[in-house]
């Protein structure tokens, strides 16, 4: 039984690298067949809103979602985490810009 957690351990290690990048792989093949891997379904409805309206304000989502700025704030920051809007220059001449 020494053993088994010896291998569980080293194992746990490797897996706790790999799983985010691969994450990361699955996430983008996603994207690029036109699914979503969204972590949760306001994140989706603040993509599916500026999708819709490139030119939205924080104060449009938030009446449509009826949610709170800061929930929207991080669902932006998620966004540009994983590769859905430019981590820079997301908005130009205030319009939302796509990924």
């Amino acid at each position: 039984m020494g053993e088994k957690s010896s291998e569980m351990g080293e194992n746990e290690g490797n897996s706790s690298e790999k799983p985010s990048k691969m994450r990361e792989k699955e996430e983008k093949a996603l994207r690029n067949e036109g699914k979503t891997a969204f972590a949760s379904k306001v994140i989706e409805n603040v993509y599916d809103l500026i999708k819709a309206d490139r030119r939205i304000k924080y104060t449009q989502m938030e009446d449509n979602l009826g949610v709170d700025e800061s929930t929207i704030w991080r669902s932006i920051q998620w966004l540009k985490q994983n590769g859905y809007i430019p981590k820079e220059h997301a908005k130009v001449n205030g319009e939302w810009q796509l990924l």
